[in-house]
């Protein structure tokens, strides 16, 4: 089964009730989460500034439109700049900022105030996108995937998929949480072993505020993943009046609306549905009807500052038809649809003790359903059948304490309950069986200064599960040294870490045969600040698996598949499998403080892996180099032009032995050679132009993408097809061009 997409972006249409132009926004100590009264906040080259109210809010009218920063200073805190703050007609923009203790002597150096967010509390790696920087992101197509698959720690599948593989590691080892509150999966068409199968993401970003990302190791707060997390936040509905949009375009329609019910309780939701089932032969998507529709809010109630209550809905239903003409014409064997559900709903609540000390609670359930059924084409019988639900309850608690300036602690407890039932049948062999499995977690990490200019942070996750029935140690430690003469920060990270392995092996091997997954990472990172808003890094890193599922190696036949990359329905599953990668990493990121912006990376790397018969092998992901220049270029508020170029390694695939193919009347792989070719290397080049009016009473935006600007023919894969008795290629998208029109009221 070969299966293609395509996004189209949506034509949105806007209304705010806001008159005045004007930045908004909320200072808090990060520590504390305490409003911060007497802060200063002035424009960037203006003569503009307020303080902050008792609340810790402030405001500043009476601006033209266009592009600002924002400098935030505050007597014993970090201060911060703010860039790519967009202020305009009938418009408001509400900030939501987040200062931390100075708690660094740094002896005469001279510190200069930067537009970046990593801070001398925060020492992991990790890099943040605002929403602005996510919606106007070159061929993202305002997917939290794509931005990220930018980065030199991320690779791509390519434009049709959303699969994310983080320093060589396979979909299923990333994990996502909003707002505290665990979630699944953030793609439409996502499958059990972790990949999305198709290009559309679930979590409309026109409600995120930021997204954190951690590739480089991550806290010990997050767990049972092994190479990434997202910390998503949502935004909190408008306080003062009721906003939002309708939006319609060739990909779909959707909506969103927020505002307050009461002067404690805001709201903000969205609805979007496809139609790109009715367009599919028209823009040329390979055929098949791809369609999806999400429905996702959050609602606050905030009674003081020093709680606050949220309730968090995020619910999609995907859907892939693919007709019997369409198959045949395409050379394929089977045709059929598949069917995806995914249903969360969250409670959070946040709770501040005193002026050091603050919590974050969370429980959330989440419902999951794939359901599929393929029919072969020459004889119409049911070639492949699956059922599955997922059932899956999350606690978590997480509490943040700053015991004096210089020492402080995370820790907390998750627990998670998760169900799996299912039904599967291929070629009329029939596997039906369920499994419950729970994990039970605690953590902490201490943070403190122990010699002068070094941050240190030292922590554990303890987890145990009723298949093992063992206690796991994960214990990781963060060094940030401040290098002397502003050469810039060497930051070190060490760490083990934990997953469970996927759900269906589980359900069909004793519990007690299969281990968690684990791998032990280290990473040794130089990082300097070129100008305030230019950051060069550079890492080393290595990362070695251990105990990862693999087919138990027999005399008659073995699958070396590396089980973690790709889901098997196999019984004789053993966890024994080996892996490594090791790369270095080069990152140059440019923040939106002046009209360029932009970002420069790239990655060598190696991810490969021991068969049963201790061959080593590539694993699926083992492009072995990626690099990505994003760029854009704002010489005014009223147009801008901006690029993405994306080139990678080619894809590992196994041969396909036609000649067997054909005399077996199915798929034969050469095995004794898997996964040693590989495709020709991706490149592709996508361009956008954007251009802002004036009108009496709002705005109007638009705007023109070209995905594959120079139609570069990319290879997906390959395939033996059996109407065709030959090995045919699928390719991603030819050039695609995309327009649209924003306009706000």
């Amino acid at each position: 089964m070969v299966t293609r997409y395509i996004i189209i972006p949506f034509i949105l249409f806007q209304s705010y009730s806001f008159s005045e132009r004007s930045i908004s926004g909320n200072i808090i100590d990060k520590t504390s989460q305490l409003p911060l009264e007497g802060a200063n906040i002035s424009v960037v080259g203006t003569i503009k500034g307020v303080i902050s109210d008792i609340n810790g809010d402030f405001s500043i009218s009476e601006l033209k439109n266009g592009y600002y920063s924002i400098s935030v200073s505050y007597m014993g805190y970090e201060s911060k700049l703010i860039a790519d703050i967009w202020v305009r007609d009938n418009a408001y923009e509400f900030l939501k900022i987040e200062l931390n203790p100075t708690i660094i002597d740094y002896e005469g150096v001279m510190v200069t105030q930067n537009y970046f967010s990593k801070t001398n509390v925060d020492q992991y790696n990790s890099i943040t996108f605002n929403n602005d920087e996510i919606r106007r992101a070159p061929g993202s197509g305002q997917e939290i995937s794509r931005i990220l698959n930018a980065l030199p720690s991320v690779a791509s599948v390519g434009e049709n998929r959303q699969d994310m593989l983080v320093r060589g590691g396979g979909p299923t080892e990333n994990g996502f949480v909003i707002d505290n509150i665990h979630i699944p999966s953030i793609s439409h068409f996502n499958t059990p072993d972790g990949r999305s199968n198709g290009p559309i993401g679930m979590i409309n970003t026109e409600m995120v505020d930021d997204i954190e990302f951690f590739s480089n190791g991550f806290p010990a707060e997050f767990g049972n993943k092994l190479s990434s997390y997202g910390d998503i936040s949502y935004r909190d509905g408008k306080k003062d009046s009721l906003a939002g949009n309708v939006s319609i375009g060739m990909g779909g329609a959707g909506s969103l609306i927020e505002g307050s019910i009461i002067d404690d309780v805001t709201f903000i939701g969205s609805y979007r549905r496809s139609y790109l089932d009715l367009i599919s032969d028209a823009i040329n998507a390979g055929g098949g009807l791809p369609s999806y529709d999400d429905l996702q809010g959050k609602l606050k109630y905030s009674p003081s500052h020093y709680d606050a209550f949220t309730i968090l809905l995020v619910n999609g239903n995907s859907l892939y038809d693919r007709k019997k003409e369409e198959s045949i014409s395409a050379g394929e064997d089977t045709y059929g649809n598949v069917k995806n559900k995914q249903n969360t709903i969250g409670l959070g609540h946040r709770h501040i003790w005193n002026q050091n000390a603050y919590s974050s609670t969370s429980i959330s359930i989440s419902k999951q359903n794939a359901n599929a059924i393929f029919y072969e084409n020459q004889s119409d019988t049911v070639s492949l059948s699956t059922n599955d639900i997922f059932r899956t309850l999350n606690a978590r608690q997480i509490n943040h304490i700053q015991f004096n300036k210089t020492l402080s602690s995370v820790f907390g407890f998750e627990i998670q309950n998760r169900n799996l039932e299912y039904d599967f049948l291929l070629n009329n062999v029939n596997s039906k069986n369920d499994v419950l499995v729970t994990n039970l977690s605690s953590f902490i990490t201490i943070k403190s200064i122990l010699v002068k200019k070094a941050l240190i942070s030292i922590g554990s996750r303890i987890d145990w599960n009723d298949f093992e029935r063992d206690i796991l140690i994960a214990p990781r430690i963060n060094v940030d040294f401040l290098l002397s003469k502003g050469w810039g920060n060497l930051i070190i990270n060490s760490g083990k870490y934990f997953q469970n392995p996927p759900e269906k092996y589980l359900s069909v091997v004793e519990k007690n045969d299969l281990r968690s997954i684990n791998t032990i990472q280290h990473s040794l990172t130089f990082e300097k600040l070129i100008t305030s808003s230019t950051k060069f890094s550079i890492s080393v890193y290595e990362k070695q698996y251990d105990n990862a599922p693999m087919m138990e190696r027999n005399q008659i036949f073995t699958d070396p598949t590396f089980l973690l990359d790709q889901l098997r329905t196999y019984r004789n599953i053993v966890s024994n499998g080996k892996a490594k990668t090791s790369g270095v990493e080069v990152l140059i990121e440019k923040k939106r403080a002046t009209n360029f912006y932009g970002l420069i990376g790239g990655s060598i790397y190696k991810s490969i892996y021991h068969d049963q018969l201790d061959v080593k092998r590539n694993r699926n992901n083992n492009y072995e180099y990626l690099f990505n220049i994003v760029g854009g270029y704002r010489p005014n508020s009223k147009w801008e032009i901006s690029l993405r170029w994306s080139l990678f390694g080619g894809r590992p695939y196994t041969k396909i032995d036609l000649e067997n193919s054909n005399l077996n009347n199915e798929e034969v792989l050469v095995y004794n050679e898997f996964n040693q070719s590989r495709t020709p290397i991706y490149h592709n080049l996508f361009l956008r132009y954007e251009r802002r009016k004036k009108m009496k009473y709002g705005n109007i935006i638009t705007y023109i993408e070209l995905w594959n600007a120079y139609n570069r023919k990319n290879i997906e894969t390959y395939f033996w097809s059996r109407e065709k008795q030959d090995i045919l290629e699928t390719a991603y998208f030819s050039f695609i061009p995309v327009g649209g029109v924003e306009i706000e009221f």
